[in-house]
């Protein structure tokens, strides 16, 4: 419930940034959570089944616990996490490790939107603490998003076939923003690999 106040913080403010300086980008913040613990990350903003067509069946797609399994997603935290559930959400699968109180949550999330509306570098992004980092070689476009130093904040953004995904992943206490990021990639490059 804690990570879930914080991410709704970092993301109402980004929210902001994208509405106050990007004409035409104005996502919603809205919470986006999975099994108990909420996690969701940055996918927060607009997380409703996005929309588009072709791309190997991104547009098809509309259970998002068939874009990743159970044993991708543990050999990309390193933990046996549970089965993925969108109990919560329908437009997010969590998997956690453990199952009551998760030290662990990764997962993916449709989004609504443009690839800009959320990659674009928005003048203001930093003033709120938002670092927006490009990311080439996945999908048809993406980039990282990360809060400050909140690990609730992070998540990889990126489109295919006109529908765009989120992946995010957070590993605990002792991670970095580095370890974020590559698993939020290897996350990334599953889900594709379920689209083709």
């Amino acid at each position: 419930m804690h990570r879930r106040l914080i991410v709704g913080m970092a993301v109402a403010a980004g929210a902001l940034v994208l509405g106050g300086c990007s004409a035409g980008a104005s996502p919603a913040a809205t919470s986006s959570s999975g099994s108990a613990g909420g996690a969701g990350a940055v996918a927060s903003i607009g997380a409703t089944t996005g929309s588009g067509s072709g791309g190997g069946g991104a547009a098809k797609v509309t259970d998002p616990c068939t874009l990743l399994t159970q044993a991708e997603v543990a050999g990309v935290v390193g933990k046996p996490v549970g089965a993925g559930s969108s109990a919560d959400n329908p437009n997010s699968c969590d998997f956690q490790y453990p199952a009551d109180v998760p030290d662990i949550q990764a997962g993916v999330n449709f989004i609504d939107g443009t690839l800009d509306d959320f990659c674009k570098d928005i003048a203001g992004a930093s003033a709120v603490g938002m670092t927006i980092e490009p990311v080439s070689g996945i999908g048809d476009g993406a980039c990282f998003i990360y809060v400050g130093k909140l690990r609730a904040g992070s998540s990889l953004t990126f489109s295919k076939g006109g529908r765009l995904f989120q992946t995010f992943a957070d590993l605990g206490p002792a991670s970095s923003t580095a370890d974020m990021k590559t698993a939020d990639t290897k996350l990334a490059q599953a889900v594709l690999s379920h689209l083709q």
